[in-house]
């Protein structure tokens, strides 16, 4: 990514891939196999079936164009929140905030389509919407006395034009005005309605060679007596950290204490122990923190991070987690309206393996600001590095790689992360022939 001489972005096709192992935030693990054994005495038919049921079932969403940058959806005015809407509370709201890389703004389009508990769009508009499918986005502003020129959208629902009629998954796509095939971006977010209640605990789950147990996430959930149907019509999911992508399902309740369910995953699939994030604050554009170094001479400014190294806990999130989510507005101060008075700087990230040597494998950063990015070995210096444009705010970031010795030292050097863990109850209606979102619930671990 970077920009063409009359400041406005151009896209640069980065090479390599997103690779499956997260050494900061979450160590992901492989779907289960008919080979695997079954922690829970289970038959080989019985295992090979909840496998299946018990893959990472996060959203499938269209890549975002690169001209659209800093995309968050919220809840109730907290940017901090994740995008649940409950169908009860009325009052409540959700919030839509992006920026387009282009000094003038144009209308867009907004399309809202419902999903299936597994995420495949299902229903037609006049069954899940007591309105329009689509709206208009009428709501932007160019960035005011910024060295790179952007425009900031906004644009909150339901509204008199969107309501919604059915609680569950649902996929938000913003595109270019009327066109419904021309994709700016894909967001995913909740419609509960909160039919029952739910309790959520964490249990230590003992792993041999670990040095810490697993997390197990529980729900106990009693559902509404509205709700008309068998147990087996219900089904949960865990989330942790706001990850969607890594989404853990179970439809195996547990009945001693009907008419409450009990979820649980099998222990197989428990969360292995995270390390917590490393945090950027980019809310000031000073020298201090996590800033070693700024630029104003070049256009987008320049700003240069302190290293983080393998071998030393460094820079890492202290704060409770962002949850996936970006802090703009609740962050940066000095300026009457942050979203359209915000800087947009290239930030340089700096990553120095054991030993400052080269890795087997290459080294990837992550974070809340969405993407991947192939960090580049600088040999003179000991160190990978890499860049992306961020607005000035709060992140949280992370480096992968399949690289063993690697994923080692991080789980020694690291601290334990504070994860927030999300439950959602969904139930098969068969009238409708799609899942309702019932409850969800959210804890923290420590």
């Amino acid at each position: 990514m970077g920009y063409r001489s009359d400041g406005r972005l151009f896209r640069r096709q980065i090479g390599g891939g997103m690779l499956c192992v997260v050494l900061a935030l979450v160590v992901l693990t492989g779907c289960a196999t008919t080979q695997e054994s079954n922690d829970d005495g289970g038959s080989t038919a019985e295992t090979t079936a909840a496998s299946s049921r018990e893959a990472d079932a996060g959203p499938r969403l269209a890549p975002s164009d690169e001209i659209v940058q800093t995309i968050q959806l919220y809840a109730n005015g907290t940017e901090r929140q994740l995008p649940v809407l409950s169908l009860r509370a009325p009052g409540e709201g959700l919030t839509l905030e992006f920026d387009l890389m282009e000094p003038t703004g144009r209308p867009l389009s907004v399309y809202f389509y419902h999903a299936d508990r597994e995420w495949d769009r299902d229903l037609s508009p006049a069954e899940y919407m007591d309105s329009f499918q689509d709206d208009n986005l009428l709501t932007y502003t160019p960035s005011r006395g910024t060295a790179i020129s952007y425009t900031h959208y906004t644009y909150q629902f339901p509204n008199d034009n969107i309501q919604f009629r059915v609680s569950g998954n649902y996929i938000l796509r913003v595109t270019e005005q009327g066109q419904r095939a021309n994709v700016l971006f894909e967001r995913a977010f909740f419609i509960t309605e909160e039919a029952g209640s739910i309790a959520m605990r964490i249990d230590g789950v003992p792993v041999s060679g670990q040095q810490r147990p697993s997390d197990l996430p529980l729900a106990q959930f009693t559902p509404s007596p509205s709700l008309q149907g068998t147990p087996f019509q219900y089904e949960t999911c865990f989330v942790r950290n706001g990850r969607l992508a890594t989404a853990r399902c179970t439809d195996r309740p547990r009945l001693a204490s009907q008419p409450t369910l009990e979820f649980d995953l099998y222990r197989r699939r428990a969360f292995s122990p995270t390390t917590a994030d490393y945090y950027l604050d980019l809310s000031a554009l000073r020298n201090g923190g996590s800033i070693e170094g700024m630029d104003r001479t070049v256009t987008p400014y320049h700003v240069r991070l302190q290293p983080d190294y393998a071998q030393f806990p460094g820079n890492v999130a202290t704060a409770p987690p962002l949850d996936g989510q970006i802090v703009v507005d609740g962050a940066v101060r000095g300026f009457g309206e942050p979203d359209v008075e915000a800087e947009y700087v290239t930030t340089q990230f700096r990553f120095v393996p054991p030993g400052e040597q080269p890795l087997s494998r290459d080294v990837y950063l992550e974070g809340n600001f969405g993407g991947t990015t192939r960090m580049t070995w600088q040999a003179v210096r000991g160190r990978y590095e890499g860049e992306r444009l961020l607005k000035q705010g709060l992140y949280e970031y992370y480096y992968t790689s399949d690289d063993p010795a690697l994923q080692e030292m991080l789980r020694r050097t690291l601290p334990p992360a504070r994860d927030r863990y999300t439950a959602f109850v969904y139930y098969r209606d068969r009238t409708l022939n799609t899942d309702r979102l019932v409850a969800v619930q959210t804890v923290q671990t420590r």
